[in-house]
């Protein structure tokens, strides 16, 4: 395992940020959303329904915080140049279904690399706008040079299509956001609503990863923190890190 990243503890930058979390309705997206905030930087979140999400408490709570929702659909870059020219950071947590589905017949495994299409064309160039996507861990490269998603007793086949989907973002982050300072934040497998984020930390980690990836449990509120200190203080540029749990 190489390129471990210690988690900041200086203060926090006085710039007020303008970020748009992309996938704001899924857990990912308000957990991001929530943190940012609260540490007092303007949030957008971007949902494909709003009237579908709107009726939701948890999210509700996220507009009480000051979180300004907008509608899009993250595949159409025409929805989105009427949202992210103005954003210094863009958080992209979408996902294209809420549970596996029970089965990926007429799945568009281009979906991730669409996003990421749309979103570079739709983002300002100068000053150029941070990019962070939340992977997926299935394509993390380990030890031995296989990706996650190549051992079946690991990951499961059946959702191959979803971790090809996913394994198509970064190369196509690396084509068409050159001129960006991109990153892909890779939470492990046992990613839970109910992991001990409130006081643990966590581990920025740049592949190979071995097995600690599968060891452990990582909330999304460490997830949140971790894309959090990554918008404010960028130290890691153009690549894909793992985020791992470390002991409270």
């Amino acid at each position: 395992m190489t390129g471990t990243q210690p988690v900041g503890t200086g203060p926090r930058p006085p710039t007020r940020l303008h970020t748009v979390v992309l996938g704001a309705g899924g857990r990912a997206g308000r957990a991001v959303s929530r943190e940012l905030v609260t540490r007092g930087h303007r949030v957008t979140g971007v949902v494909r329904d709003l009237r579908r999400h709107s009726a939701r408490a948890d999210f509700a709570a996220l507009a009480g915080l000051g979180v300004d929702v907008a509608e899009a659909d993250v595949t159409r870059g025409a929805d989105l140049v009427e949202i992210l020219p103005a954003a210094d950071v863009v958080i992209v947590a979408v996902t294209p279904f809420s549970a596996p589905p029970p089965s990926f017949d007429g799945f568009d495994e281009a979906f991730y690399e669409n996003v990421v299409a749309g979103v570079v064309g739709a983002v300002r160039r100068s000053p150029a706008t941070r990019l962070i996507t939340i992977g997926l861990f299935a394509t993390l490269t380990l030890a031995d040079g296989r990706t996650v998603m190549d051992d079946p007793a690991v990951f499961p086949p059946g959702l191959l299509p979803f971790a090809r989907a996913h394994a198509r973002e970064l190369p196509a982050l690396r084509r068409l956001a050159s001129g960006h300072d991109w990153l892909v934040v890779t939470p492990p497998a046992g990613l839970r609503a109910d992991g001990a984020d409130e006081t643990a930390g966590y581990a920025l980690v740049e592949p190979p990863v071995d097995h600690r990836l599968f060891d452990g449990v990582l909330g999304y509120g460490q997830l949140a923190r971790a894309v959090a200190d990554q918008s404010e203080t960028p130290t890691l540029h153009r690549t894909q890190v793992a985020v791992l749990p470390t002991p409270p």
